[in-house]
């Protein structure tokens, strides 16, 4: 009879965790390209801060895309739960305010919660670059 060997916890390498990182720094540049285009000092009934919304809102939500696929990237590359909720952050906060209220300083505001979190996700996954399991082979006995 063959007992099945114990499986260990492997680091996962350089190439994936760097891959990953480069999608949440995607979503960071296009969630704050959004914010600048969209930033409204003093909104009048203008057709073109109307257009200028519009396409900001687009970029926000192009950038919380990429921020629910870094975190679903994140959670299957086995990173901790923390990494996974501060690079979600950004999808749910500023996503969400664009969805819910596309004018006004609102998503600014979330921004500024949510932008900070994503940085400290991406040093948390590139410290611990995630890991797999493997199993161990031993010597039939």
């Amino acid at each position: 009879m063959t007992v099945p060997g114990p499986s260990a916890i492997q680091r996962r390498g350089w190439a994936g965790a760097i891959l990953w990182s480069l999608l949440v720094v995607l979503s960071i540049v296009l969630m704050v390209r959004g914010l600048s285009i969209s930033t409204l000092i003093l909104f009048g009934p203008d057709p073109v801060f109307d257009e200028e919304t519009r396409v900001g809102n687009l970029h926000i939500l192009g950038g919380a895309a990429a921020s629910l696929a870094a975190a679903l990237l994140s959670w299957r590359r086995g990173h901790p739960h923390w990494v996974t909720v501060c690079v979600a952050a950004p999808a749910l906060l500023v996503g969400g305010v664009a969805v819910l209220m596309p004018q006004g300083l609102a998503r600014h505001l979330a921004a500024l919660a949510a932008l900070p979190a994503a940085i400290a996700g991406i040093t948390g996954g590139l410290v611990d670059r995630g890991y797999r399991r493997v199993r161990l082979q031993h010597p039939a006995a």
